[in-house]
């Protein structure tokens, strides 16, 4: 049977899923519907909410079986939203590629600070967050093989961390253990993985 994968999933000529972490676990199906499809896929396997869709947090051990009405790029867009579209876009020249200054340029309100954030800081910031996404950062850069996921544009989780981050070169906080149960965007709570490892990383950097 033909196999092929993308990101996290694992895609056949029948189904699309990820396979059990634990060999011999039985594999759960999810119904051949995308809204139920999108609700699985939105908490990682602690149940914990999953804000970059991107994010290499999928849960294992499911698959959706596929049939006439639902095709493999159904459910690879639900999962990773634009994913397809984004391949193909790419491979023929006609992805709109946003620079990240041009992102930050257009914030406003309190998310308008993030682009006080250092050009090393944002370098960081971005090196952790698109380090555990499944998508490759072609805004920064980043080159994109056959079969990867282009990104076209920073998100608005790495705004949101660069926003902290600016906050955090102006008065370093005290770095925290890091702790699991912080959510993952929560970067202003001591303990997310995120915040910690910025810190930790800029701070090596400065001895």
């Amino acid at each position: 049977m033909s196999r092929r994968h993308i990101g996290e999933l694992t895609v056949t000529r029948v189904s699309v899923g990820i396979p059990a972490s634990t060999p011999g676990t039985p594999l759960r199906i999810i119904p051949p519907d995308l809204d139920q499809v999108a609700e699985f896929v939105r908490h990682d396997a602690s149940g914990r909410y999953r804000p970059l869709p991107g994010a290499k947090s999928l849960p294992t051990g499911w698959e959706v079986v596929l049939g006439p009405r639902l095709t493999p790029e159904d459910v690879i867009d639900t999962v990773y939203p634009l994913a397809t579209v984004h391949q193909r876009q790419f491979a023929d020249g006609t992805l709109e590629v946003v620079p990240f200054q041009d992102v930050l340029d257009r914030q406003d309100g309190r998310y308008r600070a993030a682009a006080d954030l250092s050009p090393a800081g944002r370098a960081m910031a971005s090196s952790l967050l698109c380090g555990m996404c499944v998508r490759r950062p072609v805004w920064g850069g980043a080159s994109c093989d056959p079969g990867e996921i282009p990104c076209p544009e920073a998100c608005s989780v790495l705004v949101s961390i660069c926003r902290e981050a600016a906050a955090w070169e102006r008065q370093p906080p005290s770095p925290a253990p890091v702790d699991p149960a912080v959510p993952f965007a929560a970067f202003e709570q001591p303990g997310n993985e995120l915040r910690e490892r910025w810190l930790s990383a800029m701070m090596a950097g400065d001895e």
